[in-house]
């Protein structure tokens, strides 16, 4: 035998007897085909097939029989009414309680199979027909249907917020593309200026007067403006990874949020009201940037639709609090009420507001992204203040 030859049937051997030629070898699995064998001889040594074939045989039979005599079966009896009366309670209880779609109709599957020997007891010992196996096999029906269609509207509500967010995207990268320069072009004049009045000691010359009566500065005007360009920048950054929810958790950071309000967002809207932070110090996990922002929309909203016209005491006020799960920030103001016939919901949606308001509707749909994008909530309290809303944001960041 040639060289080649002995190596093809050595190969052979080695698939066959050992595991070099795959996952299981030959002989192992025949051992399992041998013990099946056994196994299965075992059995019909028993007497359990022929029993078997023996039940499923008079089974068939005697539906067959119960369609040759249908007619002479009481269909509507008060037993027989009282046993589908039940049936459809415990298939419409088993269809409520279990969430998931396969749940329900396997559940229901158990009770078609449970109602069968009943169903040949009372037609062979009281000539009975109850309707529980179709009342069944049609409630199994109506959850398959009802699955399919909510199965339709998530695919369709997906497909839209798909192509809402692409939208979203595609307005991101427009002003990120064209708006950005422009920042830049205007933030260093003012950067110049800010240093060539420095130079004179001009910064601070007051150049104008707020609505609360207190004096405004050269360097509180530039700062504030530069601040602002800012901000509007780091805006423009953070909201494409906000709209596609892209922020990681490498993006949070603990925060002091009494810290953060009184440095990083009453600046900017000095002389329009009183700001107040009420609570202890109290630390989270946020992705500042735009939780700033989230604050500054608020705020915002209280300018132009709280307080359309200017009072000494108008006033915003947070108060912070926490609890084993939850960062818990109370925002309240004095000013108009909200309108009573806007939702929480209809706040947190682009473009949505109340009839008499001067805004666009975006400061809330910012606002919901936000929190969103911290595992928080969003809810409007309706009590003795004109206007309340709770956020509450996780500990956990997201």
């Amino acid at each position: 035998m040639s060289k080649n030859g002995s190596g093809v049937i050595r190969a052979g051997y080695r698939r066959i007897v050992t595991a070099k030629g795959g996952k299981i070898p030959f002989l192992g699995n025949l051992l399992i085909g041998g013990a099946i064998t056994l196994l299965v001889y075992f059995v019909e040594q028993t007497g359990l097939v022929e029993h078997f074939l023996n039940r499923v045989l008079y089974v068939l039979l005697s539906i067959i029989g119960m369609l040759f005599r249908y007619s002479e079966f009481q269909l509507f009896t008060f037993t027989g009414i009282l046993v589908d009366a039940v049936t459809v309670v415990v298939a419409a209880a088993l269809w409520t309680l279990l969430r998931s779609a396969s749940a329900r109709i396997l559940a229901n599957l158990v009770l078609f199979v449970a109602i069968i020997p009943l169903t040949i007891t009372m037609l062979d010992h009281h000539g009975i027909l109850i309707s529980g196996m179709p009342i069944v096999l049609g409630f199994i029906v109506a959850i398959s249907l009802d699955a399919s269609a909510d199965l339709s509207r998530k695919l369709l509500r997906r497909r839209i917020a798909e192509e809402k967010q692409e939208a979203e995207f595609s307005v991101i990268r427009h002003l990120a593309h064209n708006v950005k320069p422009g920042l830049q072009i205007a933030r260093s004049p003012l950067v110049a200026i800010q240093a060539f009045l420095d130079e004179r000691g001009l910064l601070t010359a007051e150049v104008s007067r707020r609505l609360d009566g207190s004096s405004e500065t050269a360097g509180e005007a530039l700062g504030k403006a530069i601040a602002t360009l800012g901000q509007i920048n780091d805006i423009i950054d953070n909201t494409r990874r906000l709209v596609t929810r892209e922020i990681n958790r490498d993006d949070f950071r603990e925060v002091e949020l009494r810290e953060l309000l009184e440095k990083d967002v009453f600046p900017l809207h000095a002389g329009k009201f009183r700001t107040v932070v009420e609570g202890g110090a109290t630390w989270a996990p946020l992705h500042r940037e735009s939780m700033v922002e989230a604050f500054n929309n608020l705020l915002r909203n209280a300018e132009v639709h709280g307080f359309p016209e200017y009072t000494a005491d108008s006033e915003v006020r947070f108060h912070l609090r926490q609890t084993r799960k939850w960062i818990v920030i109370d925002y309240t103001n004095n000013g108009r009420p909200f309108p009573p016939n806007l939702t929480a919901g209809d706040f947190l949606t682009f473009g949505r507001r109340s009839a008499d308001s001067p805004g666009e509707g975006l400061g809330g749909a910012w606002i919901g992204k936000v929190i969103e994008a911290h595992g928080g909530a969003f809810e409007i309290i309706r009590d003795s203040h004109p206007v309340h809303f709770r956020i509450r944001l996780s500990k956990r960041g997201y």
